[in-house]
């Protein structure tokens, strides 16, 4: 079985078709096997569906999975970032992406061209894989909310009393340890890896979203919804004693910037970056967070709630 790409001639795994619906768009993928579509089901089964072949996407992209002959071949030490494991992304003339793993390539149009997002792997069960599905569609949410006013967040979000608070931190700064503290003692949990964060009528919301880091998903666990207002964003550091502090405005931005990954480092998405995240920080109060892992989640949130005015 074969299709028509635009780029060339590539060997289909199927010809099942799933439908990603993720909080701003949707990503349709064409071409899958009937093991796929389990695999991606059971993976992810409040954001997707099964659609007849041949059916026009209505919204987001259009995504072909096709055989790759053999791996990428793609020297290991230039797909990390801080350490851990990263695709490469390169952005094409006309604003395609080209990204590359361990184990798959893919295009990612951006919505320019249905035709120019596809995503493949040597071996049929890669697909649905975390590090596979998940990346493209890491990449793609990026720079899709960019387009709507919002940002991608490097971050744990947790929701208490129905409003999320996002705790933002680079690697190793305890944003799963906390997760699972809040968790423990009855939070939802939206993810504790990358948030999704967009601007609406009444303020900013954050989105449930199908990746999630190594806590894994547990929102509908306690009946979540798809999204919850953003009370506030708080930066995680390491300290000597529980402690909050006042930021201000310029600090979270630089800080927040940093903490938008896969369009950070994008000269053509700087200047879109920067007004998503000025407008954040302009109606989103934030802090700053220094605890120790010992500390008990209900004196950081009371710490936390305190210092936005909340309690």
């Amino acid at each position: 079985m074969t299709m028509q790409t635009g780029i060339s001639q590539r060997s289909a795994w199927g010809s099942h078709n799933l439908q990603f619906k993720l909080p701003m768009t949707t990503v349709q993928l064409a071409g899958l096997s009937s093991a796929q579509v389990a695999g991606l089901k059971a993976s992810y089964p409040n954001f997707i569906a099964e659609i007849e072949p041949g059916v026009e996407k209505k919204e987001g992209i259009f995504c072909q999975a096709y055989r790759l002959d053999n791996p990428p071949e793609v020297k290991l030490d230039i797909l990390t970032l801080d350490g851990q494991y990263a695709p490469r992304s390169i952005r094409q003339e006309g604003g395609t992406i080209e990204l590359t793993g361990i184990n798959f390539k893919a295009q990612i149009g951006l919505g320019l061209d249905p035709e120019k997002s596809s995503l493949g792997v040597a071996l049929e069960h890669e697909l649905p894989l975390g590090n596979v599905i998940e990346n493209f569609l890491r990449v793609y949410s990026a720079h899709r909310v960019l387009e709507l006013g919002g940002v991608l967040l490097h971050s744990a979000g947790l929701v208490f009393e129905d409003q999320a608070y996002i705790f933002c931190g680079r690697s190793n700064a305890g944003k799963t340890t906390l997760t699972r503290k809040a968790f423990d003692a009855g939070a939802r949990v939206l993810s504790d890896d990358i948030n999704l964060v967009l601007p609406g009528k009444n303020g900013y919301r954050a989105h449930a979203v199908p990746f999630t880091g190594e806590f894994g998903r547990t929102l509908d666990h306690r009946g979540g919804k798809e999204n919850y207002p953003v009370a506030g964003i708080v930066l995680l550091e390491q300290g000597d004693a529980l402690a909050t502090d006042t930021v201000t405005q310029s600090v979270a931005v630089a800080r927040l910037l940093t903490g938008s990954p896969f369009v950070n480092t994008e000269a053509e998405e700087s200047e879109r970056l920067f007004d998503a995240v000025t407008g954040l920080v302009a109606q989103v109060p934030v802090i700053k967070l220094f605890s120790r892992r010992n500390d008990k989640i209900d004196t950081i949130m009371h710490a936390v709630k305190s210092r936005f005015g909340h309690e």
